[in-house]
């Protein structure tokens, strides 16, 4: 009975031997089945990622857009295109709303009007002398063109009171005295005008404009 049982062991044996190296070859494909599945994770991982990119590059884009620009140029850019075309003092400097007027005195009294671009870097029209004018325009001019404050000194005093983009100056006779009104942000909730002494510099008022 012992030789029996040993030989039914060993005919066992030899019998499930195949079946166990079949099991470890299919554990070997369920390896390699494994492989890809992995490769394609990364792969959406990779793609997720480009998508992730496109999607800063729209947002950025989308915020580039969102801000509104109303005035092109802006008035020091306004005042030296047209100071290129007529030498003179500058009194007033205006935006339009499509461009850009500039009016310059030249030493001799004569008021010169340049019409400008929206950018403020092309002269659409002028220097145009003004020929009519009385004794008290020409006086009034004489006055103005003594002022020791420029169009730029009187940005720079107002900018000091007043934050905002500067739209317009305009160089005046205010009861004797020349006085640079400084506009910032027309056409805005928080439109502006600053008066400046064109002697001293002071800033005489702060005006918000209704």
């Amino acid at each position: 009975m012992n030789t029996i049982s040993r030989r039914t062991r060993l005919a066992t044996a030899a019998v499930l031997a195949p079946l166990a190296l079949g099991l470890v070859a299919c554990g070997g494909d369920d390896d390699s089945d494994d492989a890809p599945a992995t490769t394609s994770s990364e792969t959406s991982t990779t793609d997720n990622s480009t998508t992730d990119d496109n999607s800063t590059t729209d947002d950025s884009g989308t915020t580039d857009g969102a801000g509104t620009t109303t005035i092109e140029g802006d008035v020091e850019t306004a005042a030296r295109t047209a100071l290129g075309e007529v030498d003179g003092t500058v009194f007033t400097v205006d935006h339009d709303g499509q461009g850009w007027d500039v009016t310059i005195v030249t030493a001799d009294g004569v008021e010169n009007d340049v019409e400008l671009s929206a950018d403020a870097t092309e002269v659409t029209r002028g220097p145009v002398a003004d020929t009519d004018e009385d004794a008290d325009d020409a006086a009034e001019r004489e006055m103005l063109l003594g002022a020791s404050l420029d169009y730029a000194a009187a940005i720079e005093a107002a900018a000091g009171e007043v934050q905002g983009t500067v739209t317009g100056v305009d160089l005046s006779d205010d009861n004797g005295t020349a006085v640079w009104e400084v506009q910032l942000n027309e056409d805005t909730a928080d439109e502006t005008t600053v008066d400046v002494d064109a002697e001293t510099g002071e800033v005489l008022r702060v005006e918000l404009d209704d």
